[in-house]
């Protein structure tokens, strides 16, 4: 079963925007956050799903000259941008991230998965939206889902 890590990316943040090409001990926090996905032994493959605004063309960019596999798609619709990078690439089960997490760690990335494999689940996270209270430190978000519950997300 692929299981591809959609990171999502863009550099128009309202707070502090180009964040994610912002460097930390000189490579840029994206990096960070693609080279720990990709430490994951659950996850198959990587890809950044950015926007299709000309503001995030430097983004792609960076990601194509760094062997990044990139997916441009809706600015403000962020289901269709993760569902159709991970349709583009084939994904049975999709391992969503944020590019402003470079601390992301990659076991809790296999737990993750590994939960949702063990449950036998369509959808597993080790955080849960408020009014639950925090069950993991900020930065280490998880979330799988499989490809048919995203499609039926998306769908409906």
């Amino acid at each position: 079963m692929k299981t591809l890590a959609v990171i999502q990316a863009r550099l128009g943040s309202s707070r502090l925007p180009g964040k994610v090409m912002e460097p930390i001990l000189d490579r840029p926090m994206l990096a960070w956050v693609v080279a720990r996905a990709r430490r994951a032994a659950a996850v198959d493959a990587v890809v950044v799903a950015t926007t299709a605004e000309a503001g995030d063309d430097a983004l792609a960019a960076w990601c194509r000259e760094n062997d990044i596999l990139v997916h441009r798609g809706s600015t403000f619709d962020v289901l269709d941008r993760v569902y159709q990078a991970a349709r583009q690439q084939g994904a049975e089960r999709v391992v969503r991230l944020t590019a402003d997490c470079p601390l992301i760690d990659p076991l809790e990335i296999d737990h993750v998965c590994g939960e949702m494999l063990a449950r036998e689940v369509d959808f597993c996270a080790n955080r849960l939206p408020p009014p639950w209270t925090r069950s993991y430190p900020i930065g280490l978000d998880t979330e799988v889902v499989t490809m048919a519950a995203l499609e039926r997300a998306w769908r409906e």
